[in-house]
C-alpha cells in the first residue's frame, strides 16, 4: 500500500564547500596531484522540514583543475548497480570514498522524516566521462540500499570552471512508497595520491584529479535541480557558491 504523503510549499537550500590539499606549486607544465574534498548539504529555510527531491545536482570545478580520469582504470554501472559485490576490476576502478545521508518525507513537513545513513565509493566510468557515486546503507538503516549506483557525466564548462559532473539520480532513489527522497548530504573525498598508470605508450604516476593553477583561491559552485512539489514537479533550481582556499 502506498501511504499517503501532503506536499507543503518549501523552500529549499544547498551549501557546498570543497577543500584542496596538495604539495608543489601547481602550473600548467608542471601540474601537482590533488585531494579534493566535497561537502554538499541540502536543507529548507526555515530549517529542518522535509526537502522536496533534486533529481540532478552539478558539481563544478574551477579552470585550475584537470581530470586524469582517462588512464585510471573504469567500470560499467551495470557491473555494480545492485550487485552483492563489487567485481575486482570495479574495485581497482574507486577513486574516492565518503559518506551520504537522506531523507524520506513529505516535502515541507517538520518531525516525520525517516533519516537513512550511507557510505560511498566514488568509482570512475568508462573513457574518462563518467564517475559513478555508489551508495550503501549502514547496518543501522531502515532501508537496505546495497550498490546502487547515482551516476555522474563529465561536461565542459565556461567562464571561471573548466568542467562539471551532472549527477543523476535514479527514479527509485528519489520515491518510493509515496514518499520523497531528498539526498540531503554527502562527503566525499578523492585522494590526491598517484597511481601509476599508461600515458599512450609510456607510464605515468598521476592523480585522478591535478591542479594546473591556484592564486590564493578556487571558485566553487553546485547546482541541485528541486522537483517542485507544489508546482507540479516543476523543476526549480537552487545554487551554491563559495570558495576554496589554496
Amino acid at each position: 500500500m502506498a501511504i499517503t504523503a501532503v506536499a507543503y510549499a518549501v523552500t529549499d537550500t544547498i551549501s557546498y564547500t570543497s577543500k584542496t590539499t596538495f604539495k608543489g606549486t601547481p602550473s600548467a607544465k608542471k601540474p601537482v596531484n590533488v585531494t579534493y574534498q566535497g561537502i554538499l548539504h541540502i536543507d529548507t529555510d526555515p530549517q529542518g522540514q522535509q526537502p522536496d527531491t533534486a533529481p540532478r545536482t552539478s558539481v563544478y570545478y574551477s579552470k585550475g583543475y584537470k581530470t586524469n580520469a582517462k588512464y585510471f582504470p573504469f567500470c560499467n554501472a551495470s557491473e555494480i548497480d545492485g550487485q552483492a559485490t563489487l567485481p575486482a576490476k570495479c574495485k581497482k576502478a574507486i577513486v574516492g570514498s565518503g559518506t551520504a545521508s537522506s531523507l524520506a518525507g513529505s516535502p515541507g513537513t517538520t518531525g516525520s522524516s525517516i533519516r537513512e545513513n550511507l557510505t560511498v565509493k566514488a568509482i570512475n566510468g568508462p573513457k574518462g566521462k563518467s564517475l559513478y557515486l555508489v551508495l550503501n546503507s549502514t547496518p543501522d538503516a531502515p532501508v537496505a540500499i546495497q550498490n546502487r549506483v547515482v551516476p555522474g557525466t563529465m561536461v565542459k564548462s565556461s567562464g571561471a570552471f573548466a568542467f562539471l559532473i551532472r549527477f543523476d539520480v535514479p527514479a527509485d532513489l528519489q520515491e518510493q512508497l509515496g514518499l520523497s527522497i531528498a539526498l540531503t548530504d554527502f562527503n566525499v573525498k578523492v585522494p590526491g595520491t598517484p597511481r601509476k598508470v599508461k600515458v599512450g605508450k609510456v607510464f605515468k604516476k598521476l592523480g585522478y584529479l591535478q591542479l594546473t593553477s591556484c592564486k590564493g583561491s578556487l571558485p566553487v559552485k553546485a547546482i541541485a535541480q528541486f522537483k517542485d512539489s507544489t508546482n507540479g514537479n516543476n523543476i526549480k533550481p537552487v545554487t551554491a557558491t563559495s570558495k576554496s582556499k589554496c
